[in-house]
């Protein structure tokens, strides 16, 4: 059986082309791969952005409420501390476990939005209630002394 140069030539074509193919599959892989971290980077970020900006809120409460409305703008990061203990803990005994930690935290994020919206709505009627009473009361104790 003799090899013709074309057979040859055919044969360095092919391995060429199936290398080639190869090697751009390597190189989509890789690129797909560094999207990936790009991608996951970009996420944390938004997490990590959120995360800090609904914190503000409980934070600035804590320095603001006195007495036992600092309880309440305490709670969540005290929510927020466990959780994120759980999911150290969780992931320094299983790599696998809690894959998707940015969109727990997320999710604490928006709903302690939604919490202390709510709390401080609540604290805003009851202070207004409350100098309700006192202007109340100051107009009955005057109307007695006259």
């Amino acid at each position: 059986m003799k090899t013709s140069p074309a057979h040859f030539s055919t044969a360095c074509c092919f391995v060429m082309l199936t290398t080639g193919l190869s090697m751009a599959a390597s190189a989509a892989e890789a690129a797909q791969s560094s999207n990936a971290v790009f991608w996951n980077f970009i996420i944390a970020i938004i997490v990590l952005a959120a995360t800090l900006a609904s914190a503000a809120l409980p934070l600035a409460a804590l320095k603001q409420w006195p007495g036992r409305w600092r309880y309440t703008a305490m709670a969540p990061l005290v929510v927020l501390g466990l959780w994120l203990a759980i999911i150290g803990v969780s992931r320094l005994a299983d790599p696998n476990s809690h894959r998707l930690w940015p969109f727990e935290v997320f999710s604490w994020a928006m709903l302690n939005m939604i919490y202390m919206v709510a709390v401080m709505t609540y604290k805003r009627q009851m202070d207004k209630a409350d100098e309700e009473k006192a202007a109340q009361s100051e107009d009955s104790t005057s109307d007695q002394a006259s």
